[in-house]
């Protein structure tokens, strides 16, 4: 028997997970397949520093929704890997600026021919589902930004327990 049919929507994080793993492993090989040395990871701070001449790590972060320390350690490990630069802002040296090196930027129109093909891929596989996942996802975080998901847990155990209160006279 299927783990996730038999517990359910109580497994929505951890089959969420397990869809997120599948597509950034096909991901890693798609970066592959168009010789684009890019971990599925960093793809959303490239994303924004190829539309962008600098960036902060906090600007980065907020555009993607990511922690702070989560792109700063994503632009370490571009720079790592030559595809980032970092300098201090100016204006308050608190700030670290990021941008794409040379060969960051030699990367663009070679990933975006891999976009055209990504997203015709993706279309594809989303004209074949029954329901419209994408619209399904982005309802779901609409309503966990306005009442996450512990809160929820925790009204609903309120009312639970309500239900074991009795009152002796």
């Amino acid at each position: 028997m299927d783990f996730y049919f038999q517990v359910g929507k109580l497994a929505l994080g951890t089959r969420l997970r397990r869809l997120s793993e599948k597509l950034t492993e096909d991901a890693a090989k798609i970066y592959n397949l168009y010789e684009i040395p890019l971990d599925p990871k960093w793809f959303p701070v490239f994303y924004v520093l190829s539309h962008k001449k600098e960036a902060s790590i906090t600007e980065i972060s907020q555009i993607i929704g990511h922690s702070h320390p989560s792109v700063s350690q994503i632009v370490k490990e571009m720079k790592k890997k030559g595809l980032a630069i970092t300098d201090k802002s100016m204006e308050d040296a608190r700030v670290n600026g990021a941008k794409l090196s040379d060969a960051g930027k030699q990367l663009i129109p070679k990933i975006e021919k891999q976009y055209l093909d990504v997203n015709q891929a993706v279309e594809e596989l989303l004209s074949e589902t029954q329901y419209d996942l994408w619209k399904a996802i982005e309802e779901v975080e609409f309503l966990i930004t306005n009442k996450n998901f512990f809160n929820r847990v925790r009204e609903v155990r309120k009312i639970r327990e309500r239900q074991n209160i009795k009152i002796i006279d």
